[in-house]
């Protein structure tokens, strides 16, 4: 297990400001909410990049992009996604 990971508490995706890259930890929210996250391909473990968090947030999984809103956003729960190199700088 990653222990850089372990260490950091998963905070929702509309925390994160434009730029950054996350891996989701869990889903958040009801069945229907959590239908539509998977269907979009948001599963833990997935990485996303934030590409504008500016009130509804746009996203790209993979190669894909999709705009989601700020209550959907707080239903998904992230790490940010961090290089060896900035990692061991700290």
């Amino acid at each position: 297990m990653n222990v850089i990971a372990d260490s950091i508490k998963p905070r929702p995706l509309s925390c994160y400001a434009s730029g950054m890259s996350v891996r989701v930890t869990s889903l958040e929210g009801g069945r229907c909410c959590s239908s539509r996250l998977l269907s979009l391909g948001i599963i833990p473990g997935t990485i996303i990049n934030v590409i504008n968090s500016c009130g509804r947030m746009t996203i790209q999984i993979r190669s894909s992009q999709f705009a989601i809103g700020c209550e959907m956003a707080k239903k998904i729960m992230a790490i940010p996604v961090c290089n060896r190199c900035e990692c061991s700088k700290s």
